[in-house]
């Protein structure tokens, strides 16, 4: 056990500042006979940890929030936590940004009150809250060892794996470019065979809510960049992929969610930049309605289950950010939509 003076000494801070982090409830060291306080190693190495943070910008509450939630996990977890708090603080702030900027503009080109202020500032406040509020509700760490054996399973209400190889050929037939983004990697399945048609691991990202997903991808396709991240909150910056790409993910999504989606991906893509989504979806809702006439009650309730969307919606949302759409329909059920941004027309 160790003193106070004994910790301060060994981590190079000052005894106030471990009282501090105390009185915030990060520590709780016992007391010994005369009632001084005993640092064990385990206190030790929480205090080094909090520091840690401390140096990286986190507020306490945010310290707080993750050393309660990931005490007993593994490092990798803790700093998965993080990360995630990061993330989102990025995004906040950038989105907050953003609508800031626009509202001054508004305001220096406005000679009186400019009524869209509030509404946009309104807005902004909607997409943060769609996009904090994301969850796993499919408990994918769970799923990752024998993801890839219960897709090959079959019978499970709706056979929308049944001509999976198909699919993962043509969504990485349609990628283009020699840097790709992937969203909802999972074990690497797409990646692998993008791989295999030339693309260098270094160039490829794949991007996944689960830690467990990513590690099985990480073993699947050596080399690769790895991500923790959503379709809301892409942990990447602006313009940094020839071809952002999706496959059986993005139906995770909701409708609202699906819009926030197209336009992350849109941020992180080039100018020139490509979208794939490989999916599950509906030509119509014509069509879905067909399809829910005729369908076991096994597949409904997986249809209800999910955020399967249709195929005209999702190339309206894609036109609305300014892409040029193209489509294959794999199967029955399954659609793989790729989209160009298109060119401006100016000459310079």
């Amino acid at each position: 056990m160790y003193s106070i003076k004994q910790v301060s000494e060994k981590l190079n801070i000052q005894a106030n500042a471990v009282r501090f982090y105390e009185e915030k409830g990060l520590i709780s060291p016992g007391r010994g006979e005369n009632n001084y306080r005993e640092y064990s190693v385990e206190d030790i190495s929480r205090l080094e940890m909090i520091i840690l943070y401390r140096k990286m910008g986190f507020s306490i509450e945010a310290i707080g929030s993750v050393m309660a939630a990931h005490s007993g996990d593994e490092l990798l977890n803790q700093f998965v936590a993080q990360y995630n708090i990061l993330n989102q603080h990025i995004h906040t702030m950038t989105k907050v940004r953003e609508t800031l900027g626009e509202s001054i503009e508004l305001m220096l080109n406005s000679s009186g009150p400019c009524d869209d202020i509030l509404e946009k500032m309104e807005k902004t406040a909607d997409i943060i809250t769609a996009s904090n509020e994301w969850e796993d509700k499919w408990n994918f760490d769970n799923w990752a060892s024998h993801y890839d054996a219960d897709i090959r399973r079959g019978g499970q209400g709706l056979d929308f794996y049944v001509h999976y190889d198909e699919v993962i050929c043509c969504a990485a037939g349609a990628a283009k470019g020699k840097r790709i983004v992937e969203i909802g990697i999972g074990t690497g399945n797409l990646a692998a065979e993008i791989l295999k048609r030339g693309i260098r691991p270094e160039d490829y990202t794949g991007v996944d809510q689960s830690v467990n997903m990513l590690r099985e991808a990480g073993k699947k396709c050596p080399g690769i960049q790895l991500r923790i991240g959503t379709f809301l909150q892409l942990p990447l910056g602006d313009n940094v992929c020839d071809t952002v790409i999706s496959s059986y993910a993005f139906h995770h999504c909701s409708h609202d969610e699906k819009i926030l989606a197209i336009a992350e991906m849109d941020r992180i893509a080039e100018g020139h930049g490509r979208i794939v989504i490989a999916d599950l979806m509906f030509a119509d809702e014509n069509a879905r309605k067909e399809y829910e006439e005729k369908c076991s009650e096994r597949a409904k309730d997986v249809l209800n289950d999910e955020f399967f969307g249709n195929a005209d919606e999702i190339e309206g949302m894609l036109k609305a950010q300014g892409y040029e759409c193209r489509h294959e329909r794999v199967d029955e059920l399954i659609w793989v939509i790729w989209a160009d941004k298109r060119q401006s027309s100016c000459n310079y």
